[in-house]
């Protein structure tokens, strides 16, 4: 079971043990059952549970078979195979980390990421006295509503890394950047050593310059309204204090716009309205993505990397898997993953979290688990002090 949850296929499993692959399922199958759910275990804990509060939340894709079998081709669409149902075919399972103590204190497993399943989870970590002060989410409306019924102080942050990327995916200026900086090289290597001139004799050398320069200086023109307005959204979006954001935001709104509006004729109609959409955008999620700067006494985490970490690490454990066959193997194997993950030491942290190498998210949270010899019995049902 435990060779199962670090990834190891089950050919390989069978091949070392030297017994078949359905009695190898069976076996890691009853094992994975008889685990207490992860947030049985965080109750156990509670009183010395110590969360900071700032909770930093995602959703991860599992394929399961059971819910492909039970999709129903689409009236008037030819049907398709099995593996071709995508997202339709896939459960979620929807999942938090505390950000300043790395412990994941529940999960909830659902059919989609949907107010329902939301709503459960946050109930659920209300049941448990989750100190609940920020929530760090990307851009998900209806996860942000479950969070504020049931914790209407919290304060909710959007990851600003996903919403600079979604700007950067409608502005398409990823590719002139490239050209600009690849045409910017040729010219400095154009030049001789480290010198800030080019001899006379190279007269060839002179004309490309001049050729490169003004291809340059063509793409920045065409495309000035677009990069300047992308490097108007990165400065605020990591501004140094609320303060300082919230004057570049003015800048933006009360100069650059303005100016660049009266200026139109100027510049490709499509690219006024991009800009156009995009400024409307901002101002309707500005006050989430500022929070981070607003309230710099909650620490609150302005990315949701640490989740998506977790994410591509479970990833990593299921693909060898090429899915679940039942919903309840699925919600069985994430269950004991996260259990395993949450009595294993850390060991490439780096600062501001450097002291929690060589501890497990369990002891960075505050639990003393010296006495726990065996984390497999400790979360075994049978073997439960529930």
């Amino acid at each position: 079971m435990i060779d199962h949850l670090e990834g190891i296929s089950y050919r390989k499993l069978e091949e070392r043990n030297k017994i078949g692959r359905s009695k190898l399922c069976e076996i890691t199958n009853e094992q994975l059952s008889n685990f207490n759910s992860n947030i049985e275990i965080t109750k156990r804990f509670l009183n010395q549970l110590n969360y900071s509060g700032n909770l930093v939340i995602d959703g991860k894709c599992i394929q399961v078979k059971e819910a492909i079998l039970s999709l129903r081709p689409i009236a008037g669409k030819i049907p398709k195979s099995k593996k071709h149902f995508g997202s339709r075919g896939n459960r979620v399972i929807t999942w938090g980390i505390d950000y300043w103590k790395h412990d994941i204190p529940h999960f909830e497993f659902g059919d989609s990421e949907n107010g329902f399943v939301f709503d459960n989870y946050f109930h659920s970590l209300k049941e448990i006295d989750y100190p609940l002060k920020s929530l760090t989410t990307d851009d998900r409306h209806e996860l942000a509503r479950a969070a504020k019924r049931h914790y209407p102080d919290c304060i909710i942050q959007q990851c600003i890394k996903h919403y600079y990327e979604k700007v950067s995916r409608i502005l398409a200026v990823g590719y002139i950047k490239i050209r600009i900086n690849a045409k910017q090289n040729q010219i400095e290597n154009l030049f001789i050593g480290n010198g800030d001139y080019i001899p006379t004799s190279r007269r060839t050398h002179i004309k490309l310059v001049a050729k490169l320069s003004n291809e340059v200086a063509d793409l920045e023109f065409k495309y000035e309204l677009l990069l300047d307005f992308q490097n108007i959204i990165q400065s605020i979006l990591w501004s140094e204090n609320y303060k300082t954001a919230i004057e570049r935001v003015e800048s933006l709104t009360k100069y650059f716009w303005p100016k660049r509006f009266k200026m139109r004729n100027q510049y490709e109609q499509e690219h006024i309205k991009i800009i156009k959409k995009l400024i409307g955008d901002f101002r309707e999620h500005q006050e989430y993505l500022l929070n981070y700067l607003k309230y710099p006494h909650l620490n609150i985490p302005h990315t949701t990397n640490m989740i998506e970490g977790m994410n591509s690490q479970l990833e990593t454990r299921i693909n060898s898997l090429k899915g679940f066959e039942l919903d309840k193997t699925a919600t069985n194997y994430i269950n004991a993953w996260i259990l395993k993950r949450r009595f294993s030491k850390y060991t490439d942290c780096r600062k501001p979290f450097k002291d929690f190498n060589g501890k497990t998210p369990l002891e960075c949270a505050g639990v003393d688990i010296t006495n726990i010899r065996d984390w497999i019995e400790f979360c075994q049902k049978q073997n439960s002090p529930f």
